[in-house]
């Protein structure tokens, strides 16, 4: 959009919006100043899902269904601001897809642009930009950057390559691998790349199918190709640190104080972040899910339970019949299953509360919110 026209939509306290908007329902003045923030997929560059507090029994304030809207992803929250990516009813390819900015407290659009690709997951938000990589055709790929205040598209950075997953941000960098092996850096700023890394993997197929982990300077990735396994690069450079053999990582890597884990199918494994391994432990099943970490425990969701793992690879206890994305939420693990939103005792695995609420997408949660999505409906929770 012209800087003129933007301007002078500024000047008179208007947001900036495209058409395909409808009102969502919100219940007295909505959420409030909404507290926390949950900035890439995993909450953190870590991928922890982790966040000291959150609300109990949170109820629906807002709920927010976006017109000519086939389904919304998870959202990143940040600054005041939810960025939501959608897949929009278009004849237009260039126009299907979507990124929403909404006010977090009320649900209402501050402003919406076109994608022109399918995005992949969550965006990232690393400064005053919001950061989607997304998917050009079934072999390339792209990284694009968004101002976070109007929505300006800023770059573009394409990959000749099938790329899958979220971006991962850090210390102004974006980092994603695609499908032939190739991790790309890649300045926040400017789109200029930093670095780009060939990894040689054992085996063919998806190479890195899963998002980058980022900790402490260090770059974790998990190969879905043969037994390439867990890789470590300098997250400056794109030098090699170290690589460990595994079976296909299918989640993961999540990195916190120390700790790598990892899960190739039925196998949960953990390593020190020199590569060493910790230990291993056998799940019944493969989860589709992401694991959380907590600071004593390792959460892991399937098909058919939740089960908490100690640090040191003991199982701490196991719910059955629990399945959805685990977040850790203070002394509590939130699990969004079919249907419902729970919470469960982080130490002991007892039920604390549970509220209906339709769908079974991610939970995003915050101080005192928590976002859901079903379809092309999105809500905002509070304090019950």
């Amino acid at each position: 959009m012209p800087s003129t026209r933007r301007d002078l939509l500024a000047a008179f306290g208007l947001s900036v919006t495209l058409s395909g908007c409808l009102a969502p329902t919100t219940t007295d003045d909505g959420l409030g100043t909404v507290e926390g923030e949950w900035r890439m997929d995993g909450r953190d560059a870590g991928h922890t899902r982790a966040v000291s507090q959150g609300p109990v029994e949170p109820e629906t304030v807002w709920r927010r269904t976006l017109e000519d809207v086939r389904g919304v992803g998870s959202p990143a929250s940040a600054e005041d601001r939810l960025y939501v990516p959608a897949d929009a009813v278009s004849e237009d390819a260039r126009s299907r897809y979507r990124l929403y900015a909404l006010a977090p407290g009320t649900g209402s659009t501050r402003w919406q642009v076109p994608l022109r690709a399918e995005p992949n997951g969550s965006p990232a938000v690393e400064g005053d930009r919001v950061i989607v990589s997304a998917k050009r055709s079934l072999e390339r790929g792209r990284v694009v950057c968004f101002s976070r205040r109007y929505g300006d598209e800023e770059w573009l950075y394409d990959v000749d390559s099938r790329l899958t997953a979220p971006p991962v941000v850090a210390q102004g960098v974006a980092y994603v691998a695609d499908w032939s092996g190739t991790v790309h850096a890649v300045s926040v700023r400017s789109g200029e790349p930093r670095w780009r890394r060939r990894i040689e993997a054992d085996g063919a197929g998806r190479t890195f199918a899963g998002p980058v982990a980022v900790h402490d300077g260090t770059l974790y990735l998990g190969s879905h190709s043969g037994s390439t396994g867990l890789v470590a690069l300098d997250a400056r450079t794109g030098e090699e640190q170290w690589r460990v053999s595994t079976g296909a990582v299918t989640v993961g890597p999540v990195v916190d104080d120390g700790l790598v884990v990892v899960q190739s199918y039925g196998l949960v494994e953990a390593f020190d972040t020199d590569g060493d391994r910790r230990w291993s432990f056998n799940v019944p099943e493969e989860s589709a899910y992401p694991i959380a970490v907590g600071n004593e425990r390792v959460y892991v969701s399937g098909r058919q339970g939740l089960q908490a793992v100690t640090r040191d690879g003991n199982r701490a206890w196991r719910v059955d019949g629990v399945s959805g994305t685990p977040t850790v939420v203070g002394d509590a693990v939130f699990v969004r299953g079919e249907g419902r939103l729970s919470a469960f005792d982080a130490a002991d695995g007892s039920e604390r509360w549970a509220v209906h609420q339709r769908g079974s997408g991610d939970a995003i949660v915050l101080e005192n919110a928590v976002f859901l999505s079903d379809g092309a409906r999105l809500s905002g929770l509070g304090q019950g």
